[in-house]
């Protein structure tokens, strides 16, 4: 398989005899523009067609497009076959809106978004932009989840199936639900595109533990403010003491037990763009997965890996992530992100030493639109703490558009449950 990164100092210098006729200064000339072209990196061919099985017999067809503690277990003996890459596009109305408004959308020198109303911000990216990281960044936050979604609301119990795995193999079952609205970007339901009085909201998020019963009842609301510089609202119910309190930020980074995710790890990045700095790394081809038969996927007990996932190549923008907040968790992140769905399809996360720590990456399957039409949907989503051993497989399909009232993102919702009422 051809590298994936071209050498800042690599290039090919074969010619004829009759490459001589040109002047010796003009020679010179393109060899240093050459030598000194950006370092970056390429999407190349790749050596793997639908049928053929990999495993640690010949792991290198695969080394540039898993992430690296996935390719070492592939080394230790994992396999799996290759699949027919399916191709998603977006609703009618995401791309109409992305064709009316992207024209007028302006990021401004301090990163902030000007003038966005619906759609994918920026529908051209271009890799020579030196803005093109935040662009980027921009396009993955408000890349299309629907007017609003149940996550868990496509599986068959109705809510989030997740396992904590430790180093040892020990499980831990926790089932979840979260309720996810869109107030201000709204494609299909009415009133569109905004709710009115909710101009200033990004989302606002309901989070509520199902499963065991020790934690059966605590759940979270989140709020994220449009105003880049004011910080989310976050509120915890606490079933063992009938309170809700309020979260502060830092709690984003904090372990949702009794996983490996924290809040910013759901959906692979969910924290406040302008918090960030980003670069753009280039384009790749990577393996992964949109079509997930098993929901959940079939696995050992006390492993990870699912056994009869096959899996398929698409390609993707690679977009490095670092705080701007020295304080923050994570130093660095980078995001493999779908150029097509902008969903992330693989995240690599190291701590302050520049050792991997975590390692996640999530499949998709398509689900039905309440109007018949598919779309795609996280299936299954794994994160590796590669450094303690433990991790967290959780399936979590979602429901998307579904007839919610407003009403159900508020304290008031959180306060019925505390009343022994239910969440819908």
């Amino acid at each position: 398989m051809k590298s994936m990164v071209k050498s800042k100092y690599s290039t090919d210098f074969r010619f004829s005899i009759l490459d001589f006729r040109f002047p010796i200064s003009l020679l010179l000339l393109g060899l240093i523009l050459l030598l000194f072209q950006p370092v970056i990196i390429q999407a190349a061919e790749v050596d793997l067609k639908p049928g053929d099985t990999i495993g640690p017999n010949n792991w290198q067809k695969i080394q540039d497009m898993v992430g690296p503690n996935f390719l070492e277990r592939v080394k230790r003996g994992y396999t799996f076959q290759i699949k027919e890459s399916k191709k998603f596009k977006p609703p009618r109305e995401y791309v109409e809106a992305t064709e009316k408004y992207s024209g007028g959308v302006r990021l401004a020198s301090n990163g902030y978004l000007e003038n966005y109303v619906l759609g994918l911000p920026f529908a051209k990216p271009d890799p020579n932009d030196p803005q093109a990281g935040e662009k980027l960044a921009w396009n993955f936050y408000w890349r299309w989840l629907g007017d609003n979604y149940k996550t868990g609301g496509a599986t068959k119990t109705g809510q989030i199936i997740r396992y904590a795995i430790e180093k040892n193999g020990d499980e831990r079952r926790s089932d979840l639900v979260t309720y996810t609205i869109f107030p201000h970007t709204r494609y299909m339901l009415d009133p569109k595109p905004v709710l009115p009085g909710y101009e200033h909201i990004d989302w606002m998020q309901l989070r509520v533990v199902g499963y065991p019963r020790d934690s059966a009842g605590v759940s979270t609301f989140g709020i994220r403010y449009t105003d880049p510089d004011k910080a989310d609202d976050l509120y915890i119910y606490i079933p063992a003491i009938r309170r809700i309190r309020r979260g502060t930020t830092t709690q984003r980074c904090q372990t949702l037990a009794p996983s490996e995710f924290n809040l910013d790890d759901i959906n692979s990045f969910n924290a406040k763009v302008t918090n960030f700095n980003y670069k753009f790394l280039g384009e790749k081809k990577v393996l992964t997965n949109f079509t997930e038969e098993g929901l959940p996927f079939r696995r050992k007990k006390g492993d990870y890996l699912p056994l009869d996932e096959k899996w398929e190549v698409q390609d993707v923008y690679v977009l490095e992530i670092t705080p701007k907040d020295p304080s923050y968790c994570y130093p660095r992140k980078v995001l493999w992100i779908d150029k097509t769905t902008w969903e992330s399809t693989w995240t690599l996360i190291w701590d302050k030493k520049g050792d991997l720590w975590k390692e996640q990456f999530a499949f998709r399957t398509p689900v039905k639109l309440p109007d018949g039409r598919e779309v795609w949907s996280v299936a299954t989503v794994v994160i590796v703490n590669v450094q303690n051993g433990r991790s967290t497989v959780l399936t979590a399909v979602r429901a998307h558009n579904k007839d919610y009232p407003t009403s159900l993102w508020s304290l008031a919702t959180m306060q019925r449950m505390m009343r022994g009422g239910s969440v819908e």
